[in-house]
């Protein structure tokens, strides 16, 4: 019977609107987040060929750069793909140089020469026309790009001390360890909240269908019937960050393949199974237990909600369900956080079983007091 209740929650997921939502909610936090950080600060640091070295100038609300120094820095770019006859381009999340033919020289020496006649009078805007026109001819996804230019020339800071970071990170945790820590961030952040709209109309649907009676008078346990909704629940969730995982991986073997430097397969895997199943598990147990006690799929979307807002600080307090930590560093600074982590990670796991046989329990009750009637 437990199979046969896991296997209609899952079948019922997948028909209904609210699968849509987290899948929407995870995409977009995997695609505008993890992705948007991957191609603003990029991977491995490449050095560039130009005199002009443009540091981006930490502020207290983000970062400030002189456009006059970028535009400097991509002229001298130009100029020495010119000269070499190869640019930098952008293939997914890598970036490596390639050979261009003499046509696509021929448009480099022209923007070139409009630069120089215009050094004084040139406008910001001017300039980024002549970079898209340079872009378009060199094939696109060049670092002439609108999309890409100044996250490639205005860089946090000089390529030496960037490159000796990559390479401890390198070291210390095969590139992908260090980028599934702010994978788990920012998709644990996403989750945290939209797995919600999966639970929290679980057994509010089987009112709707008028199968209460039918269930509370069978023979199935209050443990098969509850378990296995939670069961396929849970696992619906988990399979859907899964999927970013499996696909974060792809991206990442590509980007080993480019450059010959080796990654872990496993980690994104890991820390999807390590920090945000415990979440998923807490989610699915709290929705359930607050709509069994107030009848209504609402009320647990409002306590969630408000959990969520008290959880998405980077404070990494004991009593958060959300583990944040998005920040790209090796594991020898990491892991002076570690330890808190891991106990978090077990007290919301434990909490969650705790909460799935409250709700058992809830279930059993109503159970009971609806057969008695």
């Amino acid at each position: 019977m437990f199979g046969k209740i896991f296997s209609k929650e899952l079948k019922q997921q997948f028909r209904s609107f609210t699968i849509v939502i987290l899948i929407v909610s995870a995409f977009l936090f995997y695609y505008t987040q993890f992705i948007g950080d991957l191609k603003q600060w990029w991977i491995k640091p490449i050095p560039l060929r130009t005199d002009t070295e443009v540091i981006l100038e930490k502020r207290e609300k983000g970062f400030a750069i002189d456009n006059k120094d970028v535009e400097k820095a991509v002229y001298e770019s130009m100029k020495a793909d010119y000269e070499s006859g190869y640019t930098l381009r952008i293939r997914g999340i890598s970036r490596i140089y390639e050979k261009i033919n003499n046509s696509q020289k021929q448009v480099l020496k022209e923007a070139i020469d409009e630069i120089e006649n215009k050094s004084l009078s040139i406008s910001h805007n001017e300039f980024e026309k002549i970079m898209k026109s340079v872009d378009n001819a060199l094939g696109g996804n060049t670092s002439y790009s609108e999309k890409y230019y100044l996250s490639i020339f205005a860089v946090q800071g000089p390529y030496e001390s960037e490159m000796k970071r990559y390479n401890k990170i390198l070291k210390e945790d095969r590139v992908t360890n260090a980028y599934a820590r702010l994978f788990a961030d920012y998709m644990g952040v996403g989750v945290g909240f939209f797995v919600v709209f999966i639970t929290a109309f679980t057994f509010i649907k089987d009112r709707r269908y008028s199968v209460n009676e039918f269930i509370y008078t069978s023979q199935v346990s209050s443990f098969e019937y509850v378990g296995g909704k939670y069961l396929a629940d849970v696992l619906i969730s988990f399979f859907i960050v899964l999927l970013a995982a499996g696909h974060a991986t792809f991206m990442f073997y590509e980007f080993s393949k480019l450059n010959g430097d080796p990654i872990s397969y496993g980690a994104f895997f890991k820390y999807t199974a390590l920090w945000i199943l415990p979440t998923i598990m807490f989610v699915s147990s709290l929705s359930y237990v607050s709509q069994l006690i107030f009848d209504n799929g609402i009320i647990p979307i409002i306590i969630q909600f408000i959990l969520w807002i008290y959880s998405i600080n980077m404070d990494n307090k004991f009593n958060k369900y959300i583990i944040r930590f998005n920040r790209i560093v090796p594991y020898s600074e990491f892991k002076t956080f570690e330890n808190s982590i891991f106990i978090n990670r077990i007290f919301f796991t434990l909490l969650s079983i705790l909460l799935f046989f409250i709700a058992v329990k809830l279930w059993d009750k109503k159970r009971v007091d609806n057969f008695s009637r």
